[in-house]
Parts: structure tokens; C-alpha cells; sequence
């Protein structure tokens, strides 16, 4: 198969948006797998720690999209690095499908079509020191650290497209949201985000159950409403928890 012609997918299914603006959205969701980054508290290891999936036709795509909601999210892992994702996300826009991006924003690819980019930069917390020591693959996490922000795909892509900027934030305490807070308004500052549109920013507490992301939302959202940004919910994981096909 020509490599614009397939993608590898790792699960697609049909549930409500669980993130973002569009939260509580009918969506059908396709999962790709691969993913140039490798988050310490990464929900989709599927996709990047231990990815797996299986090649499907992007015409099968398209006609299994065509049997579900008008709303389509590509995901993954990170959908922009593959060709591919291109022609998938022109055919479903041409065939009438809302379509939303979700991105880490560090990859271009070009040709691609949304209706909503959806970009989650990653913090500094993101990076698996740890995780990769103990699994005595530290350039796992010099990687990531190097690739986790680029400011020129960034400011293309919040340039280029309709956009929302979400961010996993650390709500242990007081102390670690702040700390997450300051680096999100530096990078908003190097990105020139207007203050008119920081109603784009979401920030969402890290969390696998819906037990910890009720104790972080008390915990962010005085702290979120200070700084005049969004608390960002994460409905599938309280309705159906952290698994997949949600």
C-alpha cells in the first residue's frame, strides 16, 4: 500500500468528546498510532510507549466515519506525523464531517484540514526522567525534553487554524498549580496569545479516575479563575474511566 493510503490505527470508536470546547460533543474518534514523544503520565501508551494497531485503508475510514456522528476526531499519539493524516482529514471535511485535530503541536504536516486544531503542548513535568531511567532508556527523555515545545509550529498552527490550547496541569497542591501556571503564561506570552482569546486555554488536572480529577479540580479552579484562563473537564474518564474506547 502507498503510505498516504493507510494509517496505522490503534482503536476507533464512537463515544462523546470528553475534552476541550466541544465537551459532551457525539464524535467518532480514530486513534492513530506513533508518537515522536513519550509523556511520563501518558494515557495512550498504546501509542507511544508500546505502540501497536493495525493498517487500515483510508477509504474504510472515511466510509466508517460516514456511518457515525457529523463530529470526527483524529487523535492518537500524534496524527501529524504521518502524510497521510492529510488526505484523510481533506476527504471527511470534503464528505461534511466536523473535524478536530488533536495535536502536541511540534510536528508540521503539510496539507492538513481541520475545523478545530486542538493543541496540548506538553509542560515540563511531562518529561519521563524516571520512568526512563528506570528502564534504562534516558534518551527517551533527552528526546522528549528537546521535542516537546516548538514555538514556530505553534504559532503556524494557532496562526493557521480555529484552535484551543490544553494543558495538564499538576494538582497535588496549591504549589504545583502555580508552578504549571507560570510556565503556561510564559509560553502564552512567547506565543503572543492575545488576552481576548485565553478563553482558549484549557487546563486540565492530570488525574486517571474521576476520584482524582474531582480533588484537582478543587484544588485548580480558584487558582485557574485568578489568571482569567479555563478549567478544562475531562468527562470520559468520569464517565467510563481510563480505559480504552472511550
Amino acid at each position: 500500500m502507498a503510505e498516504d493510503t493507510w494509517l496505522r490505527i490503534q482503536e476507533r470508536f464512537v463515544s462523546v468528546q470528553g475534552e476541550g470546547a466541544l465537551v459532551g460533543v457525539p464524535s467518532s474518534f480514530i486513534r492513530v498510532s506513533g508518537c515522536n514523544l513519550r509523556c511520563a503520565w501518558c494515557d495512550t501508551p498504546r501509542t507511544s510507549w508500546a505502540p501497536e494497531g493495525e493498517a487500515v485503508e483510508l477509504d474504510a475510514l472515511v466510509r466508517w466515519c460516514a456511518a457515525g456522528p457529523r463530529h470526527v476526531v483524529l487523535t492518537g499519539g500524534e496524527p501529524m506525523l504521518f502524510a497521510a493524516s492529510a488526505a484523510l482529514s481533506q476527504r471527511l471535511r470534503a464528505a461534511g464531517h466536523h473535524l478536530t485535530i488533536e495535536t502536541a503541536g511540534t510536528r508540521r504536516c503539510p496539507g492538513i484540514a481541520a475545523d478545530l486544531m486542538s493543541i496540548s503542548p506538553k509542560l515540563g513535568h511531562s518529561t519521563p526522567w524516571d520512568r526512563a531511567r528506570a528502564q534504562a532508556k534516558l534518551a527517551l527523555a533527552e528526546r522528549h525534553e528537546r521535542d516537546r515545545l516548538d514555538l514556530a509550529v505553534l504559532r503556524e498552527l494557532t496562526a493557521g487554524f480555529a484552535w484551543q490550547l490544553k494543558f495538564v496541569v499538576r494538582c497535588a497542591d496549591a504549589a504545583s498549580v502555580r508552578a504549571d501556571l507560570d510556565e503556561i503564561e510564559d509560553l502564552l506570552a512567547a506565543l503572543e496569545i492575545p488576552a481576548k482569546h485565553r478563553d482558549r486555554v484549557l487546563l486540565m488536572p492530570e488525574g486517571v479516575d474521576a476520584a482524582d480529577l474531582e480533588a484537582g479540580y478543587r484544588v485548580a479552579a480558584p487558582l485557574i479563575v485568578e489568571r482569567g484562563l479555563r478549567l478544562g473537564l475531562r468527562l470520559h474518564i468520569q464517565l467510563y474511566g481510563n480505559r480504552p474506547g472511550t
